[in-house]
C-alpha cells in the first residue's frame, strides 16, 4: 500500500505528557510502532505551530486536556525499521502538562498506555524516547521561535 507521504519529509510533533500531581509521564503503544512504548503524536498541519500540533495530537489520541509548555527534544528518523512503513520524519517533542488524567485512547491508532515515573521509563527495554526523557529531567528548553504572519 502506498502512503500519501511517500517520498516526502514529514514533520511530526509529539507531546511529552506530564502529570504535575505525581510527576509521572504518559507513554503509549501504537500499532504503527509495534510493541514499543513511545509518545503520542502526529503530523503538523499547514498553518499550525509545532506546539499547537503536539497539543492537538495528544488530545486527539489520549482524550486528555493538555497545556503545551516548550520543546525538549528534536531530531530526525529515516526509515526506522520499527515503524510500519518507510518514512523520513523530522520530530519535535513538546513538554505538555496534563490538565486532566483520565486517558481515553484513540483505539484506531493506539492499543495501550501507562503512566510511569520518568526514571523508570528510561529502564524499559521496549521504549523509544530516552533522549527526550533525559532532556526533560535535565531541564532542557529548546526555543522554536514560531512566527505566524497573515497572508495578504
Amino acid at each position: 500500500m502506498t502512503s500519501r507521504y511517500e517520498n516526502m519529509v514529514e514533520v511530526v510533533a509529539a507531546p511529552l505528557i506530564v502529570n504535575r500531581k505525581d510527576g509521572r509521564i504518559l507513554l503509549i503503544k501504537s500499532r504503527k510502532w509495534g510493541d514499543q512504548y513511545l509518545l503520542p503524536g502526529g503530523h503538523v498541519e499547514p498553518g499550525e505551530t509545532i506546539l499547537e500540533a503536539a497539543k492537538r495530537e495528544g488530545e486527539e489520541e489520549t482524550g486528555l486536556k493538555l497545556k503545551p509548555l516548550h520543546c525538549v527534544n528534536t531530531g530526525e528518523l529515516i526509515n526506522n525499521p520499527t515503524f510500519h512503513r518507510k518514512a523520513h520524519l523530522i520530530y519535535f517533542h513538546i513538554l505538555c502538562e496534563a490538565e486532566t488524567t483520565d486517558v481515553k485512547l484513540d483505539n484506531d491508532e493506539l492499543n495501550d498506555f501507562v503512566w510511569i515515573v520518568p526514571e523508570v521509563a528510561l529502564k524499559l527495554k521496549n521504549f523509544r524516547g530516552e533522549k527526550t526523557i533525559e532532556n526533560y529531567l535535565s531541564g532542557v528548553v529548546i526555543n522554536l521561535g514560531s512566527e505566524i504572519y497573515p497572508w495578504q
